[in-house]
C-alpha cells in the first residue's frame, strides 16, 4: 500500500520544498509551524533511502517515536 492509500493526496508546501533536496542526500534545515507535515517531509525521503536487505536497530525507541508514528501512517505493516 502506498502513501496515497493512506490519505496523502499532494505534498504540503514544506514537503514540496524540502523533499527534492532531501532526496539528494543533502542536509536540510526546515522551520515551520506545528501541523505543517515537517515530520513527513523528513520521513518520506528517509524511507526512500532504506536498504531493505540490511538490518538496522534503532539506538532508542524514544529517540524515533515521533518519526515512527508518521512512518506507520505512510507504510502498511
Amino acid at each position: 500500500m502506498g502513501i496515497y492509500e493512506k490519505g496523502f493526496e499532494r505534498p504540503s508546501p514544506i514537503q514540496e520544498e524540502s523533499i527534492p533536496i532531501a532526496l539528494t542526500s543533502s542536509d536540510i534545515l526546515v522551520r515551520a509551524k506545528n501541523g505543517t507535515d515537517k515530520t513527513a517531509a523528513f520521513c518520506i525521503p528517509a524511507l526512500e533511502k532504506i536498504d531493505q536487505k540490511q538490518s538496522i536497530l534503532a539506538e532508542s525507541k524514544l529517540y524515533c517515536s515521533h518519526a515512527y508514528g508518521t512512518i506507520l501512517l505512510i507504510v502498511s505493516i
